[in-house]
């Protein structure tokens, strides 16, 4: 019945979601397909959906959004994390739809599938490339039961697109019959999920044609670039057991014997112990403290080994090595870092490079420095743009002091612009506290009393108000954090 939506001849082709790390892991999404997206509130589906359909813009796609949020508020959401729906919106390549009203109520009692979809077909009146759904229970989990589930998958198959929908619940939640329909339909099954530090990870359940699969997608979500691939290391550390013995070890043996003069090192100065399999290292976790746990691993054994280290992750605080002495795939060594271990060390361990390793992953782990918050009214604070040598000075000074607290320095440039300057104070929210100024071929902004999540913000406005006096030049920008990256933006003031 929508034959109209087909796109004869189309051959399918693998596309964008716009989320690097996830292109990579499945090689992009069929260009006809139906794919959900589950897990609970704040776990970035939206970010996600606005990502994808951002990206088709991009590639001078049509796109599609039927969603229970109003257009003006998706097109706020959208522009906090840099993606322009505005545009777009007014110049007809996106659809911006709501469950609103007359129609919503028709959906909810409709005995027949075909009419609500059949009406959802007129209001796109031309071919979409990419459709998405926010919630997707909204159109099928009705009166009708399973048929508008089925009649939604059969729907979606015929649109001729890329069509996504957000399932607010988790895999482990028992979903409605309907729900349950469409999970099994589907094309791929993606669960989101938050760490407790703000990671998000994306598990890939179900995907067709299969993938290696192995492990969640890690990300980062960030105002004005969306979700994007960390930019440090992930620290897992959820347990809270805030103190470890640094003398005692755990040791596991996955395929491989130890090295002796291995053993002899690890054991000589430490009370160790040895597990037996992956069980009984969880069970040691789960009734003592340990300060350092190994896992000593042949090549056959990898897999086995980062599923027990993302297990083991959330159990400890303590510093978590995979050790092995043959060369393990680059993969398997992200994948490792991913689920957790602090450091991984193979082919070929010395010694005296182990025990640097260890020492440098014993400091990391160590809970951050305290610092005390300032009164910002009692630092300087300017409302013009400071030359190089007065900035810098200022900066360096606000390092040294025990009394400054935390704080973000932004450096920025913007080629060939010389408002920019005042487009940076422009954008200054503070009223006291900010400093202004050059930096030989950049600028920089001090933020005091900001985490990254207000420096995110402030880039935002940055972005906006450069656009909105037409600068095409593209904006870089870098983000420091006082005092995590001390030694960074000390090394930015005197270059």
């Amino acid at each position: 019945m929508h034959s109209r939506w087909l796109a004869k001849g189309r051959r399918i082709v693998n596309v964008s979601t716009g989320i690097g790390p996830l292109d990579e892991r499945t090689g992009g999404l069929q260009r006809v397909g139906l794919y959900l997206l589950t897990g609970g509130a704040d776990t970035a589906k939206l970010a996600f959906l606005l990502q994808f359909v951002d990206q088709g813009i991009r590639d001078g796609e049509r796109v599609a959004v039927l969603s229970a949020a109003m257009p003006n508020d998706l097109i706020d959401q959208a522009e906090y994390l840099g993606f322009d729906l505005a545009t777009p919106w007014r110049t007809g390549s996106c659809i911006l739809l709501g469950f609103k009203g007359e129609y919503a109520r028709r959906i909810v009692h409709a005995p027949d599938p075909g009419e609500a979809f059949d009406e959802l077909t007129r209001v796109i009146d031309t071919p979409v490339d990419r459709l998405v759904v926010d919630p997707g229970s909204f159109l099928w989990s009705t009166r009708a039961g399973t048929s508008m589930a089925q009649g939604f998958a059969l729907w979606a198959e015929a649109s001729g697109a890329i069509v996504i929908a957000s399932v607010a619940a988790g895999l482990d939640e028992r979903p409605d019959p309907s729900t349950e329909w469409v999970l099994q339909r589907a094309t791929g099954v993606f669960h989101f999920a938050r760490l407790p530090n703000g990671i998000h990870e994306i598990s890939i359940r179900r995907i067709t044609p299969a993938i290696d699969t192995s492990g969640p997608i890690s990300l980062e979500l960030v105002a004005g670039r969306g979700l994007c691939e960390p930019t440090g290391r992930i620290d897992r550390r959820q347990t809270d057991r805030g103190t470890v013995n640094n003398d005692r070890a755990l040791l596991l043996r996955l395929g491989a014997d130890m090295p002796a003069d291995l053993e002899s090192w690890l054991t000589q100065d430490r009370d160790a112990v040895d597990a037996e399999d992956g069980m009984d290292l969880i069970q040691h976790l789960q009734a003592d403290q340990w300060g350092l746990v190994c896992v000593y691993v042949d090549r056959s054994h990898t897999d086995d080994a980062i599923e027990i280290i993302r297990t083991a992750r959330p159990m400890t605080p303590g510093v978590i090595l995979l050790l092995s002495d043959e060369e393990l795939r680059s993969g398997d060594r992200a994948l490792a870092l991913d689920a957790g271990a602090d450091d991984v060390l193979t082919h070929g361990i010395h010694l005296k490079e182990l025990d640097a390793r260890i020492r440098r992953a014993f400091d990391s782990a160590r809970p951050a420095r305290l610092t005390p918050r300032v009164d910002a009214a009692t630092l300087d604070t300017v409302d013009a743009v400071l030359p190089r040598e007065a900035f810098e000075r200022l900066v360096a000074e606000r390092l040294e002091s025990t009394e400054s607290g935390h704080f973000c320095v932004v450096a920025a440039q913007l080629p060939d612009t010389d408002e920019f300057g005042q487009i940076l104070l422009a954008s200054v929210r503070a009223e006291s506290g900010v400093l202004v100024g050059s930096m030989g071929d950049a600028f920089g902004v001090l933020l005091q009393d900001a985490r990254a999540k207000q420096a995110e913000a402030f880039v935002v406005r940055v972005r906006n108000e450069v656009k909105r006096r037409g600068v095409e030049a593209e904006l870089k920008v870098e983000i420091f954090a006082n005092p995590e990256e001390m030694d960074r933006i000390r090394n930015l003031i005197e270059a």
